[in-house]
């Protein structure tokens, strides 16, 4: 292993900002160790102070978006699968949503001081649909200080640069203890801020907002109704989320349940006992007025029923019979996988949304 590391070092060293670059953007050293060679080399004038921080940035800030769209794209079922050759267990991965899905978009940048979690924070966010413009925000918030840091103490130190870890031990011992205070701090916060609403009224609305953020990205050709009352005939109900797309038009109805919901031929069961709310009824009332409502139009189209549990703890058995369930971070997916007996042109897509609209 010694002989690999020495040997990349000299891949790094012949490179020289690119070298700093592609080390911290392929991690197969650690980020402490590139940086502080980055140093040395900067105490032998082979590269500036200056570029050893914005190329070191740049291949840290590259290492984390690659994560993020991993999150974003591949979502849990990639992670769970490839994840050990990104090293990084499962484990690691459920503690940083977790964190994620209870404290926000704050957390990406307090988890930058915490090893390991440093990495696995980067999938959630991907996962959550974070917006990437305050992802590469707060990583950089974090990133920066770091490679100064370590390439400063590289730089200090010259041609014992390998003695990093004994020298940068009361700064990264500093640096975690602010960053746990940091996170403690943060978490109280957003404790305080949970104290004064109510979480029993405010659920709800919570997996709403969390669906109708992963509905963006659909894409231009699908257009979308969050909180939508649709009337036809002289029947109405509120709908949480209607999609109008080229492969149908799907109502959507949001559960934020936590744990055990099971499908059975009794039944919606949640947590071993009958569920308070069973959708089936309602989700039925939807599809009749929208079917009334295409009706009325003249618009022939598939109308499709999907249950989505926003709730990151949601845990789903079995299969209904009369509608697609699935969790949000599949959503996107079954919408547009969906097989329709006939697809709509998208001059009926908007014409189905401009009716709906102008209620």
């Amino acid at each position: 292993m010694a002989e690999i590391i020495q040997r990349l070092l000299e891949f790094v060293e012949s490179m020289g900002y690119w070298g700093i670059m592609l080390g911290l953007a392929i991690e197969i050293i650690p980020s402490e160790v590139v940086l502080s060679f980055g140093g040395y080399l900067v105490s032998q004038h082979k590269i500036s102070f200056v570029g050893a921080v914005l190329y070191g940035t740049a291949g840290i800030l590259i290492a984390q978006s690659v994560l993020y769209w991993i999150g974003l794209y591949g979502g849990r079922p990639f992670v769970e699968r490839y994840g050990k050759y990104l090293l990084l267990k499962k484990h690691h991965i459920d503690i940083a949503e977790g964190w994620f899905n209870r404290y926000g978009a704050g957390i990406v940048f307090t988890s930058r001081f915490v090893p390991v979690f440093r990495q696995a924070i980067s999938i959630p966010a991907g996962m959550a649909r974070m917006s990437f413009a305050k992802f590469t925000f707060y990583t950089l918030l974090a990133t920066i200080p770091w490679c100064i840091l370590f390439i400063y103490l590289g730089k200090t130190l010259g041609e014992n640069w390998r003695q990093i870890g004994e020298k940068a031990k009361p700064y990264t011992d500093e640096l975690i203890i602010g960053a746990i205070l940091l996170v403690a701090l943060y978490i109280l916060f957003k404790w305080w801020q949970a104290k004064k609403r109510n979480p029993v009224k405010e659920a709800g609305s919570i997996g709403e907002k969390k669906v109708a953020h992963q509905l963006k990205f659909l894409g231009p050709e699908y257009k979308v109704l969050n909180g939508k009352t649709i009337r036809a005939r002289a029947n109405h109900q509120e709908f949480d989320h209607v999609v109008i797309g080229p492969n149908g038009v799907f109502h959507i109805e949001t559960k934020y349940w936590s744990g055990r919901v099971a499908f059975t031929e009794q039944g919606v069961e949640r947590e071993g006992e009958k569920a308070a709310a069973d959708p089936t009824a309602q989700l039925y009332r939807h599809e009749y007025i929208l079917k009334e409502l295409l009706k009325e139009i003249g618009v022939r189209a598939d109308v499709v029923g999907v249950l989505c549990f926003a709730h990151p703890k949601a845990q789903i058995e079995g299969k209904s019979p009369a509608f697609i369930t699935a969790k949000v971070d599949r959503l996107l997916h079954v919408i547009k996988s969906h097989k329709p007996k006939r697809p709509l042109s998208p001059k009926e897509v908007q014409h189905i949304f401009k009716h709906i609209s102008a209620q």
